[in-house]
């Protein structure tokens, strides 16, 4: 059965790659960390500015019907007296 079969014409070339150095993984992994840690970062930017935005826009709406002294402004009597409701 062996000799049925044909051997091509080229031959095989077989390329023998060198094993990576450690100083190459070293900064993959270094590139890799990095972009992972600058990833959650920018996601964790992003969440805060959602939640931001979300409880301006909540504070706007549900304002407080009766606002305590210090936000009505200094309304004054004209004897330098404080706030009148």
């Amino acid at each position: 059965m062996a000799l049925l079969q044909s051997v091509p014409d080229g031959g095989i070339t077989v390329k023998i790659m060198p094993k990576p150095s450690d100083v190459e993984g070293l900064a993959d992994v270094l590139i890799g960390s990095l972009g992972l840690a600058g990833a959650m970062i920018l996601a964790g930017v992003l969440l805060a500015l959602i939640f931001a935005g979300g409880l301006f826009l909540f504070r706007l709406k549900f304002r407080d019907p009766y606002p305590s002294a210090s936000e009505q402004g200094s309304e004054t009597d004209g004897y330098g007296g404080g706030v009148t409701r």
